[in-house]
């Protein structure tokens, strides 16, 4: 009977064994899968941060225009309710409530919310609240002396 006896040189060699590969893929499949997560969730993310940054833009936008308006200008006037209206900006649509109240005399509260329209992102639905004071200021009596 002969013996097969291979040479020193392929002795030596050594490689990976199918199993070792497979085990391999297995760990890189599962950390690829990991970092694919990050990114969506990233994404998302991003994404609900841009339109609350466009609804703060609406409110403000809005609120600049009631405090340029004279203080006794009939878009001041308060009525207690809510007046809410739908506002398009840059190619989104908002749904915009504002409520406008007499806190004396001479101050109004304004109130503005701002909602995204037909996002199928939740993150995006967020509402944004800005809330402002106007004043109006009045003379009083003088107080000094000579």
């Amino acid at each position: 009977m002969s013996k097969c006896i291979l040479p020193k040189r392929r002795q030596k060699e050594s490689g990976f064994t199918l199993l070792e590969t497979s085990v391999a893929m297995v760990v890189m499949m599962i950390g690829g899968l990991g970092i694919a997560a990050v990114f969506t969730y990233a994404i998302k993310s991003n994404t609900g941060a841009r339109d609350r940054a466009a609804s703060i833009a609406v409110a403000q936008q809005e609120l600049e225009r009631l405090r340029n308006l004279p203080f006794d200008h009939s878009a001041l006037t308060a009525t207690g309710g809510v007046n809410t209206t739908s506002v398009t900006s840059a190619g989104r649509s908002y749904r915009m409530s504002t409520r406008i109240l007499d806190t004396t005399s001479t101050v109004k509260s304004i109130q503005i919310q701002v909602t995204p329209e037909n996002s199928s992102n939740p993150w995006s639905l967020s509402t944004v609240n800005v809330m402002a004071e106007r004043a109006h200021f009045t003379l009083g009596p003088y107080q000094g002396g000579p």
